[in-house]
C-alpha cells in the first residue's frame, strides 16, 4: 500500500504543468523592464480573455453576467436598498491599460485602465432614498460609464500548493471615474410616468452624486468576482511558470 501511494505521489510530483496559451507573454521578473513588458503583454492578453477561455475555465468577460447583486447602505429613513439581477457588464473588450507599477518587495501591483463606454444592464428592485429623495420602484436599469478610469490595486502572496508556489490576490481595492454616468430606471413608483420621468431627470442633472452613492458598491461586487476568476487562473499555473526568473 504504501508503495502505490508513493507511486501516486511521485506521479503528481511529476505531473505535466499545462502550458499557457500562445498569446500569453510572459515576462522575467528579474528584467529591469518588467512592467514595461506586462504593460505590453497585457494590452495583448485582454482581448482574447474577454472572449473566455476553457483552458483557464474563464467565462466569457464580456458581456460578463451576474445573476444577482444586493447593496444596502444608509440607515432608518435615509437607507437605500437595491438589488440588480440578471446583471450584464459590457465594454471590457475596449478596455485599455494605461500604466502598471509592481512591488515584488512589497508584494502588491496595481493596473490603470480606461474602458471608453462601460454598461451594467439588467433588472432593479430599488426601495429607500436617493439624494435624499424617496424612491421605490421594479424594471430594468441601464448604467453607463463614458470615458472611465479605473484604477486597480492589488495585494498579492505565495501560496505553497503541493510543493509548488503560486502567486495569488490576497485583497484588492478598484476606483472608477468616469468623464459622465448615464442612469435610466423604467416602471418608478409603479409605472407613474410623470414621477418616473421626474427622477429619472434629477439623476441625470446630479449623475455625480448618484455615482458616488451607488457605482462603488457595485464595483466591488464586480471585483470580487474577478478576484476569484483571477485566483482560479493563478492556482493552475505555478509562480514560475506565469512569472519566471529567466525565460526559456
Amino acid at each position: 500500500m504504501r508503495l502505490i501511494l508513493l507511486a501516486v505521489t511521485l506521479c503528481l510530483a511529476h505531473a505535466e504543468v499545462p502550458k499557457l496559451p500562445s498569446y500569453f507573454k510572459v515576462c522575467s521578473r528579474i528584467d529591469p523592464n518588467f512592467g514595461e513588458c506586462v504593460l505590453n503583454s497585457s494590452r495583448e492578453i485582454i482581448p482574447h480573455l474577454v472572449k473566455g477561455d476553457k483552458m483557464f475555465n474563464l467565462p466569457l468577460l464580456d458581456p460578463f453576467e451576474i445573476k444577482e447583486l444586493k447593496l444596502s447602505h444608509g440607515q432608518g429613513r435615509g437607507q437605500l436598498n437595491l438589488t440588480l439581477r440578471d446583471v450584464k457588464l459590457q465594454g471590457l473588450k475596449d478596455a485599455y491599460i494605461l500604466n502598471y507599477s509592481n512591488d515584488f518587495n512589497k508584494s502588491r501591483n496595481s493596473f490603470l485602465l480606461t474602458v471608453p463606454q462601460l454598461k451594467v444592464l439588467g433588472t432593479y428592485n430599488i426601495s429607500g432614498q436617493i439624494l435624499l429623495l424617496p424612491i421605490t420602484g421594479t424594471g430594468n436599469i441601464n448604467i453607463t460609464l463614458v470615458d472611465a478610469k479605473c484604477m486597480l490595486r492589488n495585494n498579492f502572496a505565495t501560496q505553497n500548493i503541493n510543493g509548488v508556489d503560486h502567486f495569488l490576490l490576497t485583497s484588492a481595492t478598484v476606483h472608477l471615474d468616469p468623464k459622465r454616468m448615464y442612469i435610466y430606471l423604467d416602471n418608478l413608483f409603479n409605472g407613474d410616468k410623470r414621477l418616473g420621468d421626474e427622477i429619472n431627470k434629477l439623476l441625470d442633472e446630479n449623475w455625480k452624486e448618484v455615482f458616488d452613492e451607488i457605482t462603488p458598491h457595485i464595483a466591488a461586487s464586480f471585483l470580487e468576482m474577478f478576484k476569484g476568476i483571477f485566483n482560479g487562473i493563478s492556482k493552475q499555473f505555478p509562480a514560475d511558470i506565469l512569472v519566471p526568473e529567466i525565460l526559456s
